[in-house]
């Protein structure tokens, strides 16, 4: 008696993962925003008290730094409706190591005067901007935001101004809304 193993020919594995990895990656792009559009528009705005920690390195690693400052915040009964990330320095210019930024909470309340150590505040005045919002995921918003941006400057033939201000508000679990102020 003979054993026969049954073998499924290897494109009926291939088409299903295919398929599987189609979708996926479809689910991430819908998820995190890819195919929401980037309004841009030009108007004055400002001013605004910011409560911060200076942060140096790569841009994508300021979150904690952020966290550290809304915590405080919140600890004292001060409202961190908006966070906020000034990126000082222009990423294709600089070293990443040597990367600046101020990551922290927009204040509508008073400055406390008890700081912790490594807290700072600054007031940025109303001012003239190129504004662009983005309703997806600031993981994504410097791939979709930037590049229009940068376009919105070379049709006006002027070079995209740094620092860059970006303001995040949290709506809801699943919605976010992110400006970026030129």
């Amino acid at each position: 008696m003979s054993s026969k193993t049954f073998q499924l020919p290897i494109r009926y594995l291939l088409l299903p993962l295919l398929i599987a990895i189609i979708v996926f990656v479809s689910y991430l792009f819908y998820y995190t925003g890819f195919f929401k559009p980037v309004m841009i528009e030009e108007k004055t705005a400002g001013p605004w008290t910011l409560i911060y920690k200076d942060h140096r390195g790569p841009y994508h690693k300021v979150v904690p730094t952020i966290e550290e400052v809304e915590t405080w915040v919140k600890s004292k009964g001060l409202g961190c409706h908006e966070s906020f990330g000034l990126y000082i320095d222009n990423p294709k210019n600089t070293d990443e190591a040597r990367l600046r930024a101020k990551g922290g909470c927009i204040l509508k309340d008073p400055v406390p005067t008890d700081l912790p150590e490594g807290f700072k505040t600054e007031v940025l005045p109303e001012r003239p901007y190129v504004v662009a919002t983005f309703t997806g995921s600031p993981g994504i918003g410097p791939l979709k935001v930037y590049p229009k941006v940068e376009d919105h400057f070379n049709e006006k033939r002027q070079t995209s101004p740094w620092p860059v201000l970006e303001i995040y508000v949290i709506h809801s679990q699943t919605e976010m809304v992110t400006t970026y102020y030129f």
